[in-house]
């Protein structure tokens, strides 16, 4: 399978050598023959600190001889319901992810969120049925006020079915200034998912792709070419 042509700026590599795409609270983990959408890391520390705080108070009840009793009850019955919550988000903020692209199953599956642990199945759309993949940018529109324009970009990459139903595979918000690269990393999920799916990756009205070179970021100039092989498309703003 052809890998995914993605700028080295954009991703990180893993100890298991899939690249990992940070976006919106999220990450995208690229592998070879599957991509997951999953929460970033900081996800584990809200249940694993819920978790640590109901193992502190059960300890405390249980060494505790002069509690009142309404304390007791309260503190039993806030651990019966945040202990099995806890449990479930710290799964899965470490193993469960929201969207997972695999190509041995020719499948894009939309899990289920926080207390589903991020493994049920909430939309399941065969390879087949995808009719391509779309970015689109919100914020770039003169607003109503004083025709200003917003200081920040959301680009939003979806998935389009034949039905022409959207389904959002990632969002990544950026300030203005950086909207390049809010567009990349955007793009770089896309061409990743389009190299397991075959789908059409499309671009906003305004944009082009340009090809650039991936350590310096600056135009590869028309062949010939030094450095080919670490040519890049990269998308830019007209002016």
């Amino acid at each position: 399978m052809v890998e995914a042509p993605i700028p080295g700026h954009v991703f990180t590599k893993r100890r298991d050598g899939r690249r990992e795409i940070l976006l919106h609270r999220s990450v995208a983990v690229v592998g070879e023959r599957k991509v997951e959408i999953k929460a970033a890391r900081s996800a584990v520390f809200l249940p694993l600190g819920l978790l640590l705080l109901c193992a502190g108070l059960l300890a405390w009840v249980a060494t505790t001889s002069s509690a009142p009793l309404w304390a007791l009850i309260t503190i039993l019955l806030f651990s019966l319901m945040a202990v099995p919550v806890s449990v479930m988000g710290l799964v899965g903020g470490i193993v469960g992810a929201d969207v997972v692209v695999d190509a041995e199953k020719g499948s894009a599956t939309w899990q289920q969120g926080y207390l589903g642990m991020g493994i049920g199945t909430k939309e399941l759309v065969p390879f087949g049925k995808i009719d391509y993949l779309q970015v689109s940018v919100e914020g770039e529109e003169a607003d109503r006020w004083r025709d200003n324009r917003d200081d920040v970009r959301q680009f939003t990459l979806s998935l389009v079915k034949v039905s022409g139903k959207r389904l959002t595979l990632a969002q990544i918000p950026v300030p203005a200034h950086a909207q390049e690269d809010g567009m990349d990393r955007a793009l770089a999920v896309g061409h990743a998912v389009a190299a397991l799916t075959g789908a059409e990756v499309r671009i906003p009205d305004g944009w082009e792709l340009m090809e650039v070179d991936s350590e310096t970021l600056e135009p590869v100039a028309a062949p010939p070419r030094p450095k080919a092989d670490r040519a890049t498309p990269r998308p830019r703003r007209r002016k």
